[in-house]
């Protein structure tokens, strides 16, 4: 294996890796809490630190990987988020806890920040899938983890200290592959600009931000809305959950075996029509086995626009830019998920269950709206 090939597999692990601690800790906090002597409700002060640290190091991880270059960049992310999960592994008090999580979160954005913009800068749209496909096989066998260790009675400090120990692995790999950053090219240690595209960068910004909305909205309220909109049985919707998420898993997979040979603005453009289609179907479908069916395909429509918007940012604004931009997209794709899935829960509150689907096809009305505007913007003014 050629030294940059070396790199991506250490990129790819960094994915997987990346997409299972909050997985984790979604099946180990009933346990953990206990432990812990708090309440399950407090699952949501977990999660909010963890998206408060992820944002604010992707709104920094421009100017970091100018000060620090990639690999270092990467090397501390990865032993910081090692040293994160060992405190949540052995703390007892609360206090220590959420801030580890904090510093997870921080050490996760600026992995998801520098792998993808290094990712759009050196490599094309097959490596692009591979590696959000990485982070939706963590993602998944996270849970799985988690739930063999409580089934076999293993304490769940375990899961997280077997992260720990994977993270510090990774950092370890990061410095021995991290020649190959610095024979990538030399870092420019001049702040780039934007001068020009500012509307263009909050185009971007706002197509992230609706896409995690739609994504992230989806597969936390489709259970309920099936259940209690739809009249599904309990079994046969958590199935449908579930395969919403292995169909955007694998609309990645296709991404990474076919993505250098397809027009990435057509299938942009298919993927935000698909998915308002198929978010309507959900909504309007005459026999609930259509709105299973559908929800399964929404995610399968939509699950490649997060990679191939990655791969474009490059295009947009060139090598120097893209960290910033990519640190900018994926902060406001952090505030989407707070914003528009937290919404959702709002709106449920106070209009009933049934508010889930129409509201789904709004956001996703208004990611493709985006989508279209932001080619068009594109094209007239390249980098």
């Amino acid at each position: 294996m050629n030294p940059r090939d070396r790199l991506f597999a250490v990129m790819s692990t960094s994915f997987v890796l990346l997409g299972m601690p909050m997985a984790v800790m979604g099946v180990a906090w009933p346990t953990a809490a206990t432990d812990l002597g708090r309440s399950l409700g407090e699952l949501g002060l977990v999660t909010l630190g963890y998206g408060a640290g992820y944002t604010i190091s992707t709104l920094a991880s421009g100017e970091l990987s100018r000060r620090l270059t990639t690999g270092p960049l990467l090397s501390a992310a990865a032993f910081v988020a090692a040293g994160s999960l060992a405190v949540i592994t052995l703390t007892t008090t609360w206090a220590a806890f959420v801030a580890a999580v904090v510093l997870l979160g921080i050490a996760g954005g600026l992995l998801d920040a520098a792998v993808n913009a290094y990712v759009a800068v050196h490599r094309g749209a097959r490596a692009m899938g591979v590696l959000h496909t990485g982070f939706g096989i963590g993602s998944a066998v996270g849970p799985l983890f988690a739930t063999f260790l409580l089934t076999i009675g293993a304490s769940w400090r375990i899961a997280f200290a077997s992260l720990a120990i994977a993270d510090l692995l990774l950092a370890v790999a990061f410095v021995a592959v991290a020649g190959v950053f610095d024979r990538s090219g030399p870092a420019d240690k001049k702040r780039p600009s934007a001068a020009g595209k500012g509307a263009i960068v909050a185009l971007s910004v706002i197509v992230f931000f609706f896409y995690a909305g739609v994504a992230a909205g989806t597969g936390v309220w489709a259970f309920s809305f099936l259940t209690g909109a739809r009249g599904i049985g309990t079994s046969v919707a958590g199935v449908a959950v579930a395969g919403y998420w292995a169909a955007l898993t694998m609309s990645r997979i296709i991404l990474g075996v076919a993505g250098d040979r397809i027009s990435v603005d057509r299938t942009l453009t298919a993927s935000g029509i698909g998915t308002v289609v198929m978010l309507c179907i959900v909504w309007i479908a005459p026999v609930p086995w259509m709105a299973v069916a559908a929800l399964v395909a929404s995610g399968l429509a939509h699950g490649s626009i997060f990679p191939l918007e990655m791969v474009l940012t490059a295009r947009r604004f060139g090598g120097a830019y893209t960290p910033w931009a990519v640190g900018y997209q994926i902060a406001g794709a952090n505030v989407g998920v707070a914003i528009l899935s937290g919404g959702i829960g709002l709106l449920v509150t106070r209009m009933g269950v049934g508010v889930v689907a129409p509201t789904l096809v709004v956001f996703a009305l208004a990611l493709l709206a985006a989508l279209e505007t932001l080619r068009v913007r594109s094209a007239r003014h390249p980098a």
